[in-house]
Protein backbone atom coordinates (compact mmCIF):
# COMPACT_ATOMS: atom_id res chain seq x y z
CA UNK A 1 0.00 0.00 0.00
CA UNK A 2 2.69 2.12 0.96
CA UNK A 3 4.32 1.56 -2.45
CA UNK A 4 1.38 2.39 -4.38
CA UNK A 5 0.79 5.86 -2.49
CA UNK A 6 4.55 6.90 -3.12
CA UNK A 7 4.13 5.88 -7.15
CA UNK A 8 0.92 7.76 -7.25
CA UNK A 9 2.61 10.47 -5.61
CA UNK A 10 5.33 10.20 -7.72
CA UNK A 11 3.14 10.30 -11.17
CA UNK A 12 1.43 13.59 -10.14
CA UNK A 13 4.62 15.55 -9.51
CA UNK A 14 6.12 14.36 -12.58
CA UNK A 15 2.18 15.40 -14.45
CA UNK A 16 2.26 18.41 -12.55
CA UNK A 17 6.37 19.34 -13.58
CA UNK A 18 5.16 18.66 -17.63
CA UNK A 19 1.86 20.71 -16.75
CA UNK A 20 4.04 23.74 -15.39
CA UNK A 21 6.66 23.53 -18.20
CA UNK A 22 4.69 22.68 -21.12
CA UNK A 23 2.28 25.52 -21.70
CA UNK A 24 2.87 25.93 -25.30
CA UNK A 25 -0.34 27.38 -27.28
CA UNK A 26 -0.78 24.24 -30.04
CA UNK A 27 -3.61 24.79 -31.77
CA UNK A 28 -6.24 27.46 -32.12
CA UNK A 29 -7.18 30.05 -29.24
CA UNK A 30 -4.08 32.13 -28.98
CA UNK A 31 -4.83 35.45 -27.23
CA UNK A 32 -5.74 37.85 -29.21
CA UNK A 33 -3.30 40.01 -31.12
CA UNK A 34 -0.02 38.05 -30.13
CA UNK A 35 2.80 37.94 -32.19
CA UNK A 36 5.10 35.58 -33.15
CA UNK A 37 7.46 37.91 -31.22
CA UNK A 38 5.73 37.35 -27.70
CA UNK A 39 5.29 34.15 -28.93
CA UNK A 40 8.76 33.49 -29.32
CA UNK A 41 10.05 35.27 -26.34
CA UNK A 42 7.58 32.83 -24.35
CA UNK A 43 8.95 29.76 -25.97
CA UNK A 44 12.70 30.46 -24.97
CA UNK A 45 11.24 31.24 -21.11
CA UNK A 46 9.37 27.89 -21.52
CA UNK A 47 12.79 26.70 -22.72
CA UNK A 48 14.59 27.95 -19.57
CA UNK A 49 12.30 26.62 -17.24
CA UNK A 50 12.15 23.09 -18.77
CA UNK A 51 16.22 23.25 -18.58
CA UNK A 52 16.02 23.70 -14.73
CA UNK A 53 13.88 21.50 -14.18
CA UNK A 54 15.85 19.08 -16.21
CA UNK A 55 18.39 19.89 -13.76
CA UNK A 56 16.52 19.31 -10.74
CA UNK A 57 14.93 15.85 -11.63
CA UNK A 58 18.73 14.93 -12.87
CA UNK A 59 19.58 15.74 -8.95
CA UNK A 60 17.08 13.17 -7.93
CA UNK A 61 18.13 10.90 -10.33
CA UNK A 62 21.18 10.85 -8.55
CA UNK A 63 20.12 10.75 -5.77
CA UNK A 64 17.60 7.60 -6.06
CA UNK A 65 20.87 6.08 -8.13
CA UNK A 66 22.73 6.14 -4.63
CA UNK A 67 19.67 5.17 -2.86
CA UNK A 68 19.67 2.23 -4.99
CA UNK A 69 23.21 1.11 -4.65
CA UNK A 70 22.54 1.32 -1.08
CA UNK A 71 20.41 -0.74 -0.77
CA UNK A 72 21.53 -3.19 -3.30
CA UNK A 73 24.58 -3.70 -1.56
CA UNK A 74 21.97 -4.30 1.68
CA UNK A 75 20.22 -6.53 -0.73
CA UNK A 76 23.52 -8.55 -1.63
CA UNK A 77 24.38 -9.03 2.47
CA UNK A 78 20.90 -10.75 2.92
CA UNK A 79 21.36 -12.66 0.48
CA UNK A 80 24.16 -14.00 1.52
CA UNK A 81 23.27 -14.39 4.74
CA UNK A 82 20.53 -16.15 3.74
CA UNK A 83 22.63 -18.45 2.35
CA UNK A 84 24.78 -19.29 5.09
CA UNK A 85 22.04 -19.80 6.94
CA UNK A 86 20.43 -22.12 4.42
CA UNK A 87 24.00 -23.66 4.29
CA UNK A 88 24.17 -24.18 8.05
CA UNK A 89 20.64 -25.77 8.11
CA UNK A 90 21.81 -28.17 5.64
CA UNK A 91 24.58 -29.01 8.17
CA UNK A 92 22.39 -29.31 10.97
CA UNK A 93 19.85 -31.70 8.61
CA UNK A 94 22.94 -33.52 7.79
CA UNK A 95 24.07 -33.54 11.74
CA UNK A 96 20.39 -34.94 12.32
CA UNK A 97 20.77 -37.38 10.05
CA UNK A 98 23.99 -38.37 11.62
CA UNK A 99 22.71 -38.88 14.81
CA UNK A 100 19.66 -40.56 13.82
CA UNK A 101 21.73 -43.32 12.34
CA UNK A 102 23.85 -43.05 16.20
CA UNK A 103 20.57 -43.14 17.82
CA UNK A 104 19.51 -46.21 15.67
CA UNK A 105 22.74 -47.66 16.64
CA UNK A 106 22.82 -47.02 20.47
CA UNK A 107 18.77 -47.79 20.24
CA UNK A 108 19.70 -51.32 18.87
CA UNK A 109 22.74 -51.86 21.44
CA UNK A 110 20.40 -51.48 24.09
CA UNK A 111 17.87 -53.88 22.88
CA UNK A 112 20.74 -56.44 22.78
CA UNK A 113 22.07 -55.52 26.31
CA UNK A 114 18.64 -55.40 27.71
CA UNK A 115 17.66 -59.34 26.46
CA UNK A 116 21.03 -60.52 27.44
CA UNK A 117 19.84 -58.70 31.03
CA UNK A 118 17.01 -60.26 30.79
CA UNK A 119 18.72 -63.96 30.22
CA UNK A 120 20.90 -63.49 33.20
CA UNK A 121 18.43 -61.86 35.18
CA UNK A 122 16.25 -64.92 34.85
CA UNK A 123 18.87 -67.34 35.23
CA UNK A 124 19.78 -65.97 38.25
CA UNK A 125 16.32 -65.79 39.86
CA UNK A 126 15.92 -69.53 38.84
CA UNK A 127 19.44 -70.08 41.09
CA UNK A 128 18.22 -68.08 43.90
CA UNK A 129 14.33 -69.91 44.25
CA UNK A 130 16.38 -73.18 43.87
CA UNK A 131 18.55 -72.56 46.92
CA UNK A 132 15.64 -70.90 48.32
CA UNK A 133 13.46 -73.92 48.15
CA UNK A 134 16.39 -76.51 49.20
CA UNK A 135 17.95 -74.55 51.80
CA UNK A 136 21.77 -75.51 52.18
CA UNK A 137 21.09 -79.30 52.87
CA UNK A 138 21.01 -79.58 49.06
CA UNK A 139 24.80 -78.11 49.27
CA UNK A 140 25.86 -80.75 51.93
CA UNK A 141 23.79 -83.52 50.26
CA UNK A 142 26.29 -83.12 46.96
CA UNK A 143 29.69 -82.97 49.04
CA UNK A 144 28.41 -85.78 50.77
CA UNK A 145 27.72 -87.78 48.15
CA UNK A 146 30.99 -88.13 47.26
CA UNK A 147 32.86 -91.94 47.59
CA UNK A 148 36.16 -90.76 47.98
CA UNK A 149 38.19 -87.43 48.88
CA UNK A 150 39.39 -86.27 44.99
CA UNK A 151 35.44 -86.21 44.13
CA UNK A 152 34.71 -84.43 47.14
CA UNK A 153 37.38 -82.00 46.36
CA UNK A 154 36.08 -82.02 42.96
CA UNK A 155 32.67 -81.33 43.95
CA UNK A 156 34.09 -78.20 46.31
CA UNK A 157 35.50 -76.42 43.82
CA UNK A 158 32.63 -76.82 41.46
CA UNK A 159 30.15 -75.37 44.15
CA UNK A 160 32.73 -72.65 44.48
CA UNK A 161 32.45 -72.24 40.35
CA UNK A 162 28.94 -71.83 41.08
CA UNK A 163 28.79 -69.18 43.86
CA UNK A 164 31.55 -67.58 41.90
CA UNK A 165 29.29 -67.56 38.96
CA UNK A 166 26.20 -66.42 41.12
CA UNK A 167 28.48 -63.61 42.39
CA UNK A 168 29.83 -62.36 38.52
CA UNK A 169 26.09 -62.55 36.80
CA UNK A 170 24.90 -60.69 39.95
CA UNK A 171 28.13 -57.74 39.10
CA UNK A 172 27.30 -57.94 35.43
CA UNK A 173 23.59 -57.32 36.11
CA UNK A 174 24.71 -54.21 37.86
CA UNK A 175 26.89 -53.31 35.43
CA UNK A 176 24.65 -53.52 32.33
CA UNK A 177 22.04 -52.03 34.04
CA UNK A 178 24.26 -48.65 34.74
CA UNK A 179 25.22 -48.97 31.21
CA UNK A 180 21.37 -49.08 30.00
CA UNK A 181 20.74 -46.49 32.16
CA UNK A 182 24.24 -44.77 30.29
CA UNK A 183 22.94 -45.17 26.45
CA UNK A 184 19.40 -44.09 27.76
CA UNK A 185 20.45 -40.56 28.71
CA UNK A 186 22.87 -40.40 25.72
CA UNK A 187 19.72 -40.82 23.49
CA UNK A 188 18.00 -38.20 25.35
CA UNK A 189 20.24 -35.97 25.08
CA UNK A 190 21.50 -36.83 21.41
CA UNK A 191 17.51 -35.78 20.37
CA UNK A 192 17.47 -32.85 22.68
CA UNK A 193 20.80 -31.73 21.07
CA UNK A 194 19.34 -31.96 17.26
CA UNK A 195 16.34 -30.79 17.80
CA UNK A 196 17.75 -27.60 19.86
CA UNK A 197 20.27 -26.83 17.13
CA UNK A 198 17.92 -27.85 14.22
CA UNK A 199 15.01 -25.40 15.65
CA UNK A 200 17.98 -22.45 16.65
CA UNK A 201 18.94 -23.05 12.41
CA UNK A 202 15.01 -22.95 11.15
CA UNK A 203 14.66 -19.49 13.47
CA UNK A 204 17.48 -18.09 11.94
CA UNK A 205 16.48 -18.81 8.44
CA UNK A 206 12.76 -17.10 8.75
CA UNK A 207 14.78 -14.26 10.37
CA UNK A 208 16.97 -13.78 7.68
CA UNK A 209 14.01 -14.46 4.87
CA UNK A 210 11.89 -11.99 6.44
CA UNK A 211 14.91 -9.37 6.32
CA UNK A 212 15.67 -10.19 2.45
CA UNK A 213 11.90 -9.69 2.07
CA UNK A 214 11.98 -6.13 3.44
CA UNK A 215 14.73 -5.01 1.68
CA UNK A 216 13.82 -6.63 -1.59
CA UNK A 217 10.61 -4.08 -0.94
CA UNK A 218 12.88 -1.41 -0.04
CA UNK A 219 15.16 -2.18 -3.36
CA UNK A 220 11.51 -2.41 -5.65
CA UNK A 221 10.77 1.10 -3.97
CA UNK A 222 13.73 3.00 -5.05
CA UNK A 223 13.91 1.47 -8.02
CA UNK A 224 10.32 2.34 -8.81
CA UNK A 225 11.20 6.28 -7.80
CA UNK A 226 14.62 5.88 -10.12
CA UNK A 227 12.33 4.75 -12.90
CA UNK A 228 9.78 7.13 -12.21
CA UNK A 229 12.53 10.00 -12.03
CA UNK A 230 14.05 9.23 -15.26
CA UNK A 231 10.26 9.00 -16.84
CA UNK A 232 10.11 12.58 -15.65
CA UNK A 233 13.29 13.30 -16.95
CA UNK A 234 13.35 11.78 -20.40
CA UNK A 235 9.25 13.81 -20.53
CA UNK A 236 11.51 16.97 -19.73
CA UNK A 237 14.07 16.57 -22.06
CA UNK A 238 11.86 15.47 -25.17
CA UNK A 239 9.45 18.49 -24.21
CA UNK A 240 12.60 20.77 -24.13
CA UNK A 241 13.18 19.49 -27.24
CA UNK A 242 9.38 20.17 -29.09
CA UNK A 243 10.30 23.72 -27.23
CA UNK A 244 13.30 23.94 -29.09
CA UNK A 245 12.19 23.00 -32.66
CA UNK A 246 9.10 25.06 -32.49
CA UNK A 247 11.78 28.35 -31.63
CA UNK A 248 13.70 27.49 -34.45
CA UNK A 249 10.70 27.37 -36.49
CA UNK A 250 8.79 30.47 -35.04
CA UNK A 251 12.40 32.40 -35.56
CA UNK A 252 12.25 30.66 -39.16
CA UNK A 253 8.92 32.49 -39.18
CA UNK A 254 9.95 36.01 -38.30
CA UNK A 255 13.06 35.84 -40.34
CA UNK A 256 10.75 35.40 -43.45
CA UNK A 257 8.41 38.20 -42.50
CA UNK A 258 11.40 40.57 -43.16
CA UNK A 259 11.40 40.40 -47.03
CA UNK A 260 9.03 40.70 -49.64
CA UNK A 261 6.27 43.78 -49.83
CA UNK A 262 2.13 42.94 -48.75
CA UNK A 263 -0.23 42.08 -50.82
CA UNK A 264 -1.41 45.15 -52.85
CA UNK A 265 -5.25 43.22 -53.35
CA UNK A 266 -7.18 41.21 -51.10
CA UNK A 267 -7.32 37.65 -50.66
CA UNK A 268 -9.24 35.56 -52.44
CA UNK A 269 -11.29 33.17 -50.60
CA UNK A 270 -9.31 29.47 -49.57
CA UNK A 271 -12.41 27.22 -50.18
CA UNK A 272 -16.07 26.42 -51.93
CA UNK A 273 -17.65 26.92 -48.82
CA UNK A 274 -20.19 28.57 -46.19
CA UNK A 275 -19.25 30.45 -43.45
CA UNK A 276 -19.77 28.74 -39.94
CA UNK A 277 -17.71 30.53 -36.97
CA UNK A 278 -15.97 34.19 -37.26
CA UNK A 279 -13.12 36.02 -35.44
CA UNK A 280 -13.06 36.89 -31.72
CA UNK A 281 -14.25 35.87 -28.38
CA UNK A 282 -16.42 33.07 -28.47
CA UNK A 283 -17.32 29.58 -26.52
CA UNK A 284 -15.03 26.59 -27.85
CA UNK A 285 -17.16 24.04 -29.43
CA UNK A 286 -15.01 21.38 -28.29
CA UNK A 287 -13.88 22.68 -24.65
CA UNK A 288 -16.83 24.82 -23.70
CA UNK A 289 -14.99 27.75 -22.79
CA UNK A 290 -14.61 31.17 -23.75
CA UNK A 291 -11.43 31.33 -25.79
CA UNK A 292 -10.38 33.58 -28.55
CA UNK A 293 -11.27 32.81 -32.17
CA UNK A 294 -7.63 33.69 -34.60
CA UNK A 295 -9.14 32.67 -37.82
CA UNK A 296 -12.57 32.24 -39.19
CA UNK A 297 -14.08 28.20 -40.40
CA UNK A 298 -15.72 27.67 -43.61
CA UNK A 299 -17.77 24.71 -44.11
CA UNK A 300 -17.06 21.97 -46.84
CA UNK A 301 -17.13 18.69 -47.66
CA UNK A 302 -14.12 16.47 -46.79
CA UNK A 303 -11.36 16.27 -49.16
CA UNK A 304 -12.87 19.56 -50.82
CA UNK A 305 -9.50 21.67 -52.61
CA UNK A 306 -8.35 24.39 -50.71
CA UNK A 307 -6.73 26.85 -52.82
CA UNK A 308 -3.65 30.00 -51.86
CA UNK A 309 -5.34 33.07 -50.73
CA UNK A 310 -2.22 34.67 -52.96
CA UNK A 311 1.05 33.72 -53.74
CA UNK A 312 3.67 33.30 -51.49
CA UNK A 313 5.96 30.88 -50.43
CA UNK A 314 5.30 27.64 -48.09
CA UNK A 315 7.02 28.42 -44.56
CA UNK A 316 4.96 25.68 -42.73
CA UNK A 317 3.67 22.21 -43.64
CA UNK A 318 2.99 19.63 -41.65
CA UNK A 319 0.71 18.77 -38.24
CA UNK A 320 0.97 21.51 -35.96
CA UNK A 321 -1.41 20.35 -32.47
CA UNK A 322 -4.91 21.14 -32.73
CA UNK A 323 -4.60 22.69 -35.81
CA UNK A 324 -4.42 19.31 -36.98
CA UNK A 325 -2.05 19.51 -40.84
CA UNK A 326 -1.64 22.85 -41.60
CA UNK A 327 -0.25 25.05 -43.77
CA UNK A 328 1.50 28.64 -43.41
CA UNK A 329 2.08 30.70 -46.62
CA UNK A 330 4.43 33.88 -46.67
CA UNK A 331 2.88 36.85 -49.08
CA UNK A 332 5.14 39.50 -48.44
CA UNK A 333 5.18 42.45 -46.21
CA UNK A 334 4.48 40.64 -42.81
CA UNK A 335 1.36 39.27 -44.24
CA UNK A 336 0.55 34.86 -43.79
CA UNK A 337 -2.13 32.99 -44.16
CA UNK A 338 -2.96 29.59 -42.28
CA UNK A 339 -5.26 26.97 -43.80
CA UNK A 340 -6.03 24.52 -41.10
CA UNK A 341 -7.63 21.32 -40.18
CA UNK A 342 -6.37 19.48 -43.65
CA UNK A 343 -7.16 16.28 -44.18
CA UNK A 344 -4.21 16.15 -46.98
CA UNK A 345 -1.16 18.75 -47.76
CA UNK A 346 0.02 19.39 -52.00
CA UNK A 347 2.88 21.06 -51.10
CA UNK A 348 6.36 21.17 -49.42
CA UNK A 349 8.06 23.90 -47.22
CA UNK A 350 9.90 26.18 -49.69
CA UNK A 351 7.90 25.85 -52.07
CA UNK A 352 6.49 29.06 -53.92
CA UNK A 353 2.96 28.87 -54.70
CA UNK A 354 0.87 31.01 -57.02
CA UNK A 355 -2.63 32.54 -55.96
CA UNK A 356 -5.47 29.79 -56.67
CA UNK A 357 -2.83 27.13 -56.54
CA UNK A 358 -4.21 23.94 -55.01
CA UNK A 359 -2.12 23.55 -51.57
CA UNK A 360 -4.46 20.89 -50.38
CA UNK A 361 -7.77 19.23 -48.89
CA UNK A 362 -9.93 19.83 -46.34
CA UNK A 363 -10.35 17.51 -43.38
CA UNK A 364 -10.97 17.27 -39.76
CA UNK A 365 -7.64 16.47 -38.20
CA UNK A 366 -6.89 18.41 -35.25
CA UNK A 367 -9.49 19.64 -32.52
CA UNK A 368 -12.42 19.68 -34.75
CA UNK A 369 -16.23 18.84 -34.21
CA UNK A 370 -16.59 17.79 -38.65
CA UNK A 371 -14.82 18.95 -41.96
CA UNK A 372 -14.13 22.37 -42.42
CA UNK A 373 -11.26 24.86 -43.04
CA UNK A 374 -9.76 27.00 -40.08
CA UNK A 375 -8.90 30.15 -42.27
CA UNK A 376 -6.29 32.65 -40.71
CA UNK A 377 -4.74 35.96 -41.62
CA UNK A 378 -1.49 36.96 -39.47
CA UNK A 379 0.78 40.33 -40.02
CA UNK A 380 3.75 40.46 -38.05
CA UNK A 381 2.72 37.37 -36.57
CA UNK A 382 -0.83 39.03 -35.25
CA UNK A 383 -3.99 37.47 -36.07
CA UNK A 384 -6.01 39.85 -37.74
CA UNK A 385 -10.18 39.80 -39.02
CA UNK A 386 -9.74 37.29 -42.20
CA UNK A 387 -12.87 39.07 -43.13
CA UNK A 388 -11.32 42.59 -43.39
CA UNK A 389 -8.53 40.87 -46.22
CA UNK A 390 -10.92 38.84 -47.99
CA UNK A 391 -12.50 39.89 -51.65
Amino acid sequence: MRKAIIKIIILFAGLLILLSVFNISSGPGQLQGQTLEEELQRIKEEREEAQKKIDEVRKTEQHYMGEVSKVEEQLIGALSELDGFNAQLGDAKSIVDRTTIELVLKEEELNKIEDELSEKILILNNRIAEIYKNGNSNVLEVLLKAENFIEFISRMKLMNLFAQQDTDDVLDIKEKRNATLGIKKSIIDLREQQKEHKEKIERLVVQSEAKTAEVEDLYGEKQGLLYQTRANKNALIAMEKELEIREAEVTRILESYKYGTAPSGKFMWPVAGSFRSGFGWRIHPIFGTNRFHTGIDLTAPHGTLIKAGDGGQVIQAGYSGGYGYTILLYHGGGFATRYAHLSSIRCTVGQFVARGQVIGLVGSTGWTTGPHLHFEVRINGAAQNPLQYLE
